[in-house]
């Protein structure tokens, strides 16, 4: 009953008028629009029959769903008869050696890698479109891609700590995944962050053993210590070709006041400030989709489908057989030996729990069936709630203000692979250390050349000149997680990160300020005429400090640890990424992450994608 109560769900869902007003026809291949009610995946406009020749009227629109309904019913009569599931003997099958699930950062490396075998078939599901828009190409403009069509314009769950604020939650939804929308930063973290790993239960994960990874991703051509950084492999990895002038005034305040520069953020040693490196290539956004699966689209044995919504997995018993999903207005099986879930932080918890794999209890309360009691999906939610500090200056050193004749030219120097267009923006920045003597610094500070909104996930064009230093706790605390909210797998899950759930992040996020205001003091920045705009120098104890964080403070967009990798019995996946207790599946993404990395995740991700695919090689 609960099965048939989501797949008539399911039904309304791809029947109602509303969700196609215009009679649309899509094309598998096509890309889908949108719903953003759903949580994992745009709902896809019915393929109505053209030789109806319907028209946009009230009368049409209830025609078509008569026969929708007519043709539901049948399906339905026909399976109850037989008994087999709602879409049993309607779904169109094929069989792979293995499904690799969402084509982001990970799961672009895992399926290259994984077909470079040409005996083994993939199948890559994507729920979004291609990455093919000029957006995502160009650094600069990465500021645009949050709530457009390449986002899935999450919202968090209201957050107790920030006014009960529900704040914007970007996550990919193209090819590329959220490494075709994020800043392109590459900061792989602290050694002690893997060994960290390793104490918690990740055995084989230690600093010494994830580092032949990073290395075998890198295409390193930044400065560094060569025996850290691989040279020839297929992710670039470099620093801006051109810097806005107030790069280098920053860097030069932050030694000004005792921040040591330090020419490889990526090293044994991350304490200091330098440049951030990138995920750049040939002056464009370099995402694993370009770098990895570029060179493997072409292979006989990898499809990719576009448009393609995880609906649930497939089990027999404790066995994984596949995945159920939904494109071109119908619901396809595919099965294979091996599943990989690559949907990340929010879309790998969602579909083990629709699936009913996930906490008992929460699974049964939304009218799941329990089909493997596991408590850790979707628990121990970690990401960077970052607070922005603003100054505005006198001298015009930013694109504020620029005529269209500038702007023109910007756009013919980006023809040429140069110019500003060229630049993420976030070209430099600094680790500390809050007090002495701790393992790692605690603190990160990254300072944007321009000056920038507060709040809202996207880059809003800048009124004036100025620049922006964004702080964030390395290792949060706060903890949340990811859980579903109806058996409907096209139902939004609620997202709660618990921002500031944990006191020592909000004393964290104070001390980024006052190391912030602290460089900005310095000489370095004596001629530009700065003024500070937020929080603002009335703001002076840290009570008031606190207030302001609280009310625009914003996700770094780096959410991880909601399906844990470790041994106990809160973890979700073991050492070699299987999913506890069940055969045939495996998760590789953000997800795992027993604890967040003292950087920004797209570094480690991307590592533990090619671990992935070292230890799924050996079993599909």
């Amino acid at each position: 009953m609960i099965r048939l109560t989501a797949s008539l769900c399911l039904f309304l869902r791809l029947s109602s008028p509303a969700e196609n007003p215009d009679g649309i026809t899509v094309s598998r291949e096509a890309e889908p629009v949108p719903d953003r009610r759903c949580g994992l995946g745009g709902v896809l406009p019915t393929e109505w029959p053209a030789h109806l020749g319907l028209r946009r009227m009230a009368t049409d629109m209830f025609l078509r769903w008569l026969l929708t309904l007519g043709q539901f019913l049948r399906t339905l009569l026909t399976n109850l008869c037989t008994g087999v599931g709602l879409f049993g003997g309607q779904i169109m099958a094929d069989t792979f050696d293995c499904i690799v699930v969402g084509a982001g950062s990970a799961g672009c490396v895992i399926a290259s890698r994984l077909s470079d075998d040409p005996q083994r078939r993939v199948l890559l599901l994507e729920a979004g479109g291609d990455d093919d828009d000029p957006r995502i190409s160009t650094p600069a403009s990465f500021g645009a891609l949050p709530n457009t069509r390449f986002d899935w314009g999450f919202r968090t769950a209201p957050q107790e700590h920030l006014s009960r604020r529900q704040i914007g939650y970007p996550r990919g939804r193209c090819i590329g995944g959220t490494g075709s929308i994020n800043y392109m930063i590459y900061l792989r973290g602290h050694p002690s962050d893997y060994d960290t790993w390793q104490q918690l239960g990740a055995t084989g994960w230690g600093w010494q053993d994830v580092l032949p990874y990073f290395r075998k991703a890198e295409n390193w051509q930044a400065q560094g210590e060569s025996g850290l950084h691989g040279y020839d492999g297929p992710l670039t990895v470099t620093e801006q070709a051109e810097r806005s002038p107030l790069t280098a005034i920053f860097l030069a305040g932050c030694q000004q006041a005792g921040i040591p520069f330090n020419p490889d953020l990526n090293g044994s040693d991350i304490d200091g400030c330098g440049y951030f490196p990138a995920t750049l290539r040939d002056n464009a956004r370099g995402s694993t989709a370009r770098t990895y699966l570029g060179a493997a689209v072409g292979r006989a044995n990898l499809t990719v489908v576009t448009g393609a919504t995880a609906l649930r997995l497939v089990l027999d018993g404790s066995r994984i057989l596949g995945i159920d999903y939904l494109t071109g207005g119908s619901v396809h099986r595919a099965t294979a030996q091996e599943t990989v879930l690559s949907a990340g932080t929010v879309g790998s918890p969602h579909l083990l729990q629709v699936s009913g794999i996930g906490p008992g209890d929460r699974l049964r309360e939304v009218g799941v069936e329990v089909l493997h009691d596991l408590p850790g999906v979707g628990e121990n939610l970690q990401d960077h709630l970052h607070y922005r500090s603003r100054w505005e200056i006198e001298k015009p050193l930013t694109f504020f203000g620029r005529t269209a004749e500038q702007s023109a030219e910007a756009q013919r120097l980006y023809a040429e692979e140069r110019g500003p267009l060229t630049s993420n923006h976030f070209e430099s920045g600094a680790f500390l250390r809050s007090t002495p003597g701790i393992a790692a610094p605690d603190i990160e500070l990254l300072m944007i050349p321009y000056f920038i909104s507060l709040g809202a996930p996207e880059m809003r064009p800048p009124d004036r000149h100025g620049f922006t230093i964004s702080g964030f706790p390395t290792r949060p605390r706060s903890t949340g997680r990811v859980c579903i909210v109806s058996a409907d797998p096209l139902d939004r899950p609620m997202i709660d990160p618990g921002f500031l759930n944990d006191p020592a992040d909000s004393d964290l996020l104070i001390a980024c300020i006052h190391a912030a205001r602290r460089i900005v003091s310095q000489d370095a920045f004596a001629e530009l005429g700065v003024r500070e705009i937020s929080p603002g120098p009335d703001k002076t104890t840290d009570d008031a400090l606190l207030a302001d964080i609280r009310e625009v403070s914003s996700t770094s967009w780096h959410p991880v640890g909601s399906c844990r990798m470790g041994q106990d019995d809160t973890a979700v996946v073991a050492p070699d990424l299987r999913v506890h207790g069940l055969e045939g599946l495996s998760i590789a993404d953000a997800s795992v992450m027993p604890r967040m990395n003292t950087g920004h995740p797209q570094a480690p991700v991307i590592m533990i994608a090619e671990k992935a695919a070292d230890l799924i090689a050996t079993r599909a």
